[in-house]
């Protein structure tokens, strides 16, 4: 696939950020496909950062090891990126910050700083004259770069506005002067109205278009922007929002809220999570619907806060004490996270049990371009709701049915006492202690886990539609755009190969045994070391991989690194 990778690296604090964030909404104006991440460390200034964009008039799904143009803020991101770039790639710099002339027709020395000095503008101006420059690169065209500058800074005035136009200008012109007339991206035919979002957008939107309406959270990196989101946007749409002490009583809230008949989210990451287990339990024996996000990151412990991984799959399957259904939902991209998020909530309160959507800092912090997303495609299903005249004075809350799911009554809307507790309890929700009642009980709750498996989200194939295909690789999660595009390459080079990706990691769909069982070399991709896909897997089908390729440095897996490990031939010599 043909694309263009910009790459800006700095430490924090130097503005890479603003800079890439100007870049990402002129991109998408301009109707370029795109996919952007984000690599920073848990530091608030300094350390080695960098903002990388991919571009092109086709999807794209994934990021790319290969840069054509550098951006270098500082001396170190030439030391660390400079061998990545493509053979006719470019690097601008500020030789005032680097302190040294670079040699080679590579090199581009640009004084960012000096010119918004010469130009009479203040000198945080300069992110919008290395905006110009890149724009260079791009476009022969600045427009969409001025229509976006002027967007974001109209509420600081015109004079701002003009200032930001003309030293965006100076950094375009001085590229094209210096370097003359080169060819550019493959620019997009036909423009089409797209979205630029990521992952900590995409799941508040989905739950915002679900119908949410209380959410309590502790901040922790990666989930923080999901919650910013709800808390900046919640409020148009009548959504209570409530900063917690801690993860304990974030969720413990939210439990409250949801048993008064509130649809009810929490955010976290795996710490965080590890801590809201005892409550997990809870929701789960009193039969309370319940949303919680867990945006992985590396752990144990406190790990690599601003770094990526998918380490808590076994966490989110079996967390807490004692045998209670669940469900555990994993995006692949920011299009599926929407979608995702309206399905959980349904599926929270259709069957009275926790669900957990599983992100992770690669998701959460990648920008990617989407058609519109359709609110209307998200449908609101309470599940088995009774009023009060249904439920009469003799309403049993936990009431033994053949499908495991007692008719659910809002608090103080019926005769009817609604009592549920974390305690073993009979069909009233008073506490037992005798072997019947709790067996029974235990048979109704788990009943409800064994109809969720019927409807268990099926896997998304794509790639080789042959019924005989040479390989698969199956991968959950935010690994799908890079195993999409690695078969997309496989199949381009004659191999047969068949992508399985996992929207719905517990319960397992029943479907999923057949592919496992069928033709072909089957590989598992995932980011983490124990192989946790694949252990779960094993413990449900009795089945084993012919290979697995995993990553567990913190970094996210990009089709590349997957054909790497593939290199030997994992399927018909590719």
């Amino acid at each position: 696939m043909t694309s263009y990778t910009i790459k800006i690296g700095g430490e924090a604090g130097q503005g890479l950020v603003s800079v890439g964030n100007i870049l990402l909404q002129s991109i998408a104006k301009t109707g370029w496909h795109l996919f952007a991440h984000q690599d920073y460390e848990s530091r608030i200034r300094g350390g080695h950062n960098y903002f990388q964009i991919r571009i092109s008039h086709q999807p794209v799904h994934t990021w790319d090891q290969e840069i054509d143009l550098l951006v270098a803020l500082d001396k170190e991101s030439i030391q660390l990126h400079s061998q990545e770039l493509r053979p006719q790639g470019r690097i601008i710099y500020d030789p005032n910050v680097v302190k040294e002339e670079l040699t080679g027709e590579q090199y581009i020395p640009l004084a960012w700083n000096g010119v918004v000095k010469e130009l009479g503008q203040p000198q945080v101006m300069a992110n919008a004259v290395a905006a110009g420059a890149i724009w260079a690169f791009l476009n022969d065209d600045i427009q969409p770069l001025h229509g976006v500058l002027a967007e974001m800074f109209a509420d600081k005035g015109e004079e701002i506005v003009q200032g930001n136009l003309q030293v965006s200008q100076a950094g375009f012109l001085r590229i094209k002067e210096t370097i003359g007339d080169f060819a550019k991206p493959a620019q997009p035919s036909e423009p089409q109205p797209r979205m630029l979002v990521k992952g900590n957008e995409a799941l508040p939107l989905g739950a915002l278009a679900a119908g949410v309406q209380f959410m309590a959270a502790y901040p922790m990196t990666p989930s923080t922007g999901v919650t910013e989101f709800i808390a900046n946007y919640g409020r148009q749409c009548t959504v209570l929002m409530e900063q917690a002490e801690d993860e304990i009583s974030a969720i413990n809230m939210c439990i409250g809220a949801a048993f008064t008949g509130a649809r009810a989210m929490t955010a976290t990451s795996g710490g965080g999570f590890a801590l809201m287990t005892e409550a997990l339990g809870l929701a789960g024996s009193a039969e309370v619907p319940l949303v919680v996000i867990d945006a992985q990151r590396p752990g144990p412990s406190t790990g690599l806060p601003t770094r990526t991984e998918q380490g808590d799959l076994l966490l989110a399957v079996a967390t807490s004490s004692g045998d209670f259904p669940r469900a555990v939902l994993a995006p692949g991209d920011a299009q599926e996270a929407f979608y995702l998020m309206g399905h959980a909530f349904n599926l929270a309160e259709k069957y009275q049990m926790p669900v957990i959507v599983l992100s992770d800092q690669h998701l959460a912090d990648s920008h990617v371009t989407l058609p519109p997303l359709e609110l209307g495609e998200i449908e609101h299903q309470r599940g088995d709701v009774v009023s009060g005249k249904e439920a009469g004075e003799d309403y049993q809350r936990h009431k033994f049915t053949a499908s495991g799911i007692s008719p659910r009554l809002y608090p103080g809307f019926g005769p009817g006492l609604v009592v549920s507790a974390g305690d073993e309890h009979d069909e009233q929700g008073h506490l037992i202690e005798d072997a019947e009642t709790r067996t029974k009980m235990m048979e109704k709750r788990m009943a409800k886990l064994q109809a969720a498996a019927e409807e268990a989200l099926a896997p998304v194939l794509f790639g080789e539609k042959d019924a005989d295909p040479d390989a698969l690789l199956i991968s959950w999660g935010s690994t799908k755009g890079a195993l999409q595009e690695a078969v997309e390459v496989l199949n381009a080079r004659g191999c047969k190969v068949q992508g399985v990706h996992l929207p719905q990691v517990y319960p397992l769909p029943a479907g999923l045994e057949k592919i496992l069982h069928g033709p072909g070399r089957k590989i598992i991709v995932e980011g983490n070391y124990s192989g946790q896909l694949q252990r779960l897997l094993a413990s449900e089908f009795a089945w084993k991989p012919d290979a697995s390729i995993r990553r567990y440095d913190g970094r996210p897996l990009n089709h590349q690194y997957i054909l790497d490990q593939l290199k030997g031939g994992a399927c018909c010599g590719c």
